[in-house]
């Protein structure tokens, strides 16, 4: 953990150091450090400074000397009795000069003392209009979409001339010859000399017409003698946005990424130094310290990459990152309820509680840790550990764990039996499958949570065996008594002979029940879990004793009978 901290630690020294750079105050923070540059240097920078700042105020004060005069010239001309086209005429024109007059004191005020009297102006500070306000943020980006479909844009619109044109020409050289042709039927001196006229109008606009329609097919052959294929043009667009966007780019990514890991990497060093974080059972201001500083973690890496963007002066890439993040926002604020939950899970105020027992996808976990990744445990399994999202949490309900409550019902290594009927030993069990493997090497798999479900009897943890067998009904008077006792003493020879005997805890036969045509026995065989591999293979073996002790003592073995009686 400790390399990967120290790893972190030089790519926060460069983020800084890019950031230093390209700040505003970088000059300032230069000049400090560079102690060996002479101090007249510096002064004579300032007396530089000074007197362009004195030549651009005698500039402006010039200026406006001739616009006061200007305006009274103006004025002048007013008070005499023109004509009303030139007195309105004067009028615009007076307020014009005013304008500029107002403007240039404006900037004269700006250049002596370096402030903008608007900020002292109360009305201009509650003036604010959203509609005006967006218009200035989204305006960047408009420039700079036009500016990129500036040539297809070009191209669209000569077409349309050249169309228009291409369609006007035609009638422009009809009206011609129907002149002409009107001149030449006509008598009358007098109409002769009107249609001349007209003639001559039409000429010219025919003229006009055909040059403009050279016009526009140059222009729009120069642009289009050099097209591209939509993938080139594409190309060449992104090769010339990322050449000038791309360092912007690639340092409010430095900066968000430096930002984001040192606070991170400060929150681990928090959590290692203080005890509060090492304890099963976290406070809650714990809890709410980790929140905050999260939240002030993702604060703080997005605004110095915000702030990146607005040093390097690309107001393009600011007004997309900006809108970008109000519509995150605006899109958040529907799931505002979700993220409340999710909160108070974080701070151990919701339905599931740290340290407590969940059931998930089927499977009994413990709530190790809640954060922004759950972090679940269950000692039976491989892993033992899985990490969840805390919105996976949310319709989730933790319970206290029981005393020497079991978190699976069998380990690797166990036989169980299943109410499916498969009978092996269990070889993998995870989070997410469980395999077993049968007597003879099949493999079984099935889903965590459908292996639960079969209800898994576990043979690893010594295990019971019965065995019923009938006797006939003759032997009645010896069944419950002499019978009994001599099927035990016989079947207990039987195990000891076939080396059970050490693994067996306890053997029984008791009389069981009265059966339509027989009396049934049955042998109860605890044994120890050593022998679970051979489960079947016993209960075959209590079946067998069972039939020789019947043939040794001579017990008859009744089987179904139907009596059919015949009708006198």
């Amino acid at each position: 953990m400790k390399t990967k901290s120290y790893r972190i630690l030089p790519v926060i020294a460069i983020l800084f150091a890019i950031l230093l750079l390209h700040s505003p105050t970088s000059s300032i923070a230069q000049t400090e450090t560079l102690t060996s540059v002479p101090a007249m240097k510096s002064t004579e920078s300032l007396v530089d400074q000074h007197t362009s700042q004195a030549e651009t105020l005698a500039n402006l004060l010039q200026y406006k000397s001739e616009l006061e005069k200007q305006i009274e010239d103006t004025k002048k001309l007013l008070k005499k009795p023109p004509h009303q086209m030139d007195k309105e005429a004067l009028a615009a024109k007076l307020n014009d000069l005013k304008q500029q007059l107002h403007n240039v004191s404006q900037n004269f005020i700006k250049v002596a003392t370096g402030l903008d009297l608007a900020i002292f102006n109360e009305d201009s500070q509650h003036n604010f209009v959203w509609q005006e306000e967006v218009e200035t943020l989204v305006r960047p980006l408009l420039q700079e979409l036009k500016e990129m479909t500036k040539r297809p844009r070009q191209i669209e619109r000569l077409k349309s001339r050249v169309a228009y044109f291409e369609s006007r020409l035609p009638r422009a050289e009809e009206a011609v010859k129907s002149i002409d042709t009107l001149i030449a039927a006509a008598k009358s001196p007098a109409l002769k000399t009107e249609l001349g006229t007209l003639r001559a109008d039409f000429e010219k606009r025919k003229t006009n017409i055909d040059n403009q329609l050279d016009v526009a097919r140059f222009e729009l052959a120069e642009l289009t003698k050099d097209k591209q294929s939509f993938y080139e043009s594409t190309k060449k667009v992104m090769a010339v946005f990322f050449k000038s966007r791309g360092k912007n780019i690639l340092l409010s990514i430095l900066a968000f990424a430096g930002v984001f890991f040192f606070f991170r990497f400060v929150d681990k060093v928090f959590k290692k130094s203080h005890p509060a974080f090492k304890t099963k059972e976290r406070p809650f201001y714990i809890r709410l310290i980790e929140v905050l500083l999260l939240i002030f973690t993702v604060i703080a890496a997005t605004s110095a990459s915000l702030f990146t963007l607005y040093i390097s002066g690309d107001w393009f890439l600011l007004s997309i990152a900006i809108i970008f993040i109000i519509g995150a926002l605006w899109t958040a604020r529907e799931g505002f309820t979700r993220y409340y939950e999710q909160v108070k899970l974080i701070l151990n105020l919701g339905s599931v509680r740290e340290n407590e027992r969940i059931t998930y996808n089927g499977v009994p976990w413990q709530v190790d840790r809640l954060a922004l990744f759950a972090k679940l445990k269950n000692p039976a399994l491989d892993p033992s550990r899985i990490r969840l999202p805390i919105g996976k949490l949310e319709n989730v309900v933790s319970r206290p764990v029981g005393k020497n409550e079991p978190w699976f019902p069998c380990m690797i290594d166990d036989w169980v039996i299943l109410s499916d009927g498969v009978r092996g030993k269990v070889v993998s069990q995870s989070p997410d499958m469980v395999e077993l493997v049968q007597r003879g090497g099949t493999y079984v798999t099935y889903q965590t949570s459908d292996f639960l479900g079969l209800n898994p009897k576990n043979l690893s943890r010594n295990f019971r065996l019965k065995s019923v067998f009938g006797i006939d009904y003759a032997h009645q008077a010896d069944c419950t008594s002499g019978i009994v006792a001599q099927a035990k003493e016989f079947i207990a020879a039987k195990l000891e002979e076939d080396g059970y005997t050490e693994h067996v805890l306890n053997l029984n036969v008791e009389f069981e029940s009265a059966g339509a045509s027989s009396l049934n026995l049955v042998i109860i065989a605890d044994f120890h879990r050593d022998i679970a591999a051979l489960y079947g293979r016993l209960q075959r073996a209590l079946q067998r004793y069972s039939v020789e002790a019947c043939t040794n003592f001579g017990w008859g073995i009744p089987f179904d009978q139907i009596v059919v009686h015949k009708a006198e």
